[in-house]
């Protein structure tokens, strides 16, 4: 569902300005937020956390996506290779901008 939505609002957001997707992922409190570790492992990420910013990125052509504060997997999501080189670039085909 949220996939869903997130799809339509980028479409709909892009028709005037870029949109950007953000928390990727897993940033789902406030407190802490700079400091918690989400240990999540891939199967998991993959069907449930990163599906809605997939679906924004491929099917919404999302211009921009904002990282998460948190740690995923002990990484600071501003410098998780596996997420923004290996999962956004080249699984998803992403050329947008990242923030």
């Amino acid at each position: 569902l949220s996939a869903r939505i997130g799809v339509a609002y980028v479409r709909g957001v892009q028709r005037h300005v870029a949109a950007c997707a953000k928390h990727l992922v897993c940033n789902d409190q406030e407190d802490g937020r700079h400091t918690m570790n989400s240990v999540i492992d891939e199967r998991t990420l993959h069907e449930i956390y990163l599906a809605p910013f997939e679906a924004a990125v491929v099917e919404g052509h999302v211009e921009s996506v904002m990282c998460g504060y948190n740690r995923l997997n002990g990484l600071y999501c501003t410098e998780n290779t596996w997420l923004l080189d290996k999962v956004l670039r080249k699984e998803w085909g992403f050329r947008g901008w990242v923030i």
